[in-house]
């Protein structure tokens, strides 16, 4: 079944035993509120979690012009990549001198790979367990707007800090690359080796 930004705020309109909407761009006051609330909800619930879903392998290509820092090259990122976790061939081999400059990775290296998370907007390439996360935050923050109750807010904050916990623990099972970067770290120190670049 499709899932839709539309279908996911009907349920946290549902939720608050609000009207369905049949578009964002609904003349009611529900679709309104959904049209404010969605985008920059969804937007920090993806920030909160390097979620597997949000990750991807890049091959990089290289700006025609070298960047004015110390580094001899910059590979320019996709306009939708919000993090870069790793820049290397693998994960035993790491580049360990790059950083991010502006929307660059700028390196030495003539090539780049590199491991990012994307601004996933597409809501059918996100698990289950964040779906409900994202209505539940959804509800708790259109309640006041919809229904002026804080104590409506406060109880669906609640529901959202638990659906979040338990999202993030099930994207956890798959394996993250906050574990590659312990070991990375680790590597570096005792290797002696630089490890220049931004870590999350």
């Amino acid at each position: 079944m499709s899932v839709s930004a539309v279908s996911i705020c009907n349920q946290a309109l549902l939720n608050l035993g609000a009207n369905p909407i049949i578009s964002l761009d609904d003349d009611t006051t529900e679709a309104k509120i959904c049209k404010v609330f969605y985008e920059p909800i969804r937007n920090v619930l993806l920030e909160t979690n390097n979620w597997t879903f949000t990750i991807q392998w890049l091959n990089l290509a290289q700006a025609a012009s070298p960047p004015l820092s110390e580094f001899a090259n910059a590979f320019p990122l996709p306009v939708d990549a919000s993090r870069v976790l790793f820049v290397g061939e693998n994960y035993e081999r790491p580049n360990r001198k790059w950083q991010v400059e502006g929307n660059n990775i700028v390196t030495d290296e003539i090539t780049c790979k590199a491991q990012v998370v994307i601004l996933e907007t597409d809501p059918n390439k996100y698990s289950a367990a964040f779906i409900q996360a994202l209505v539940a935050r959804l509800s708790a923050d259109m309640s006041i707007a919809l229904t002026n109750s804080r104590s409506l807010f406060e109880t669906h904050m609640q529901i959202f800090n638990m659906k979040l916990q338990e999202a993030i623990s099930t994207d956890n099972l798959q394996g993250k690359t906050r574990r590659i970067r312990s070991r990375w770290l680790q590597d570096a120190r005792w290797s002696g080796a630089p490890t220049a670049g931004p870590y999350v």
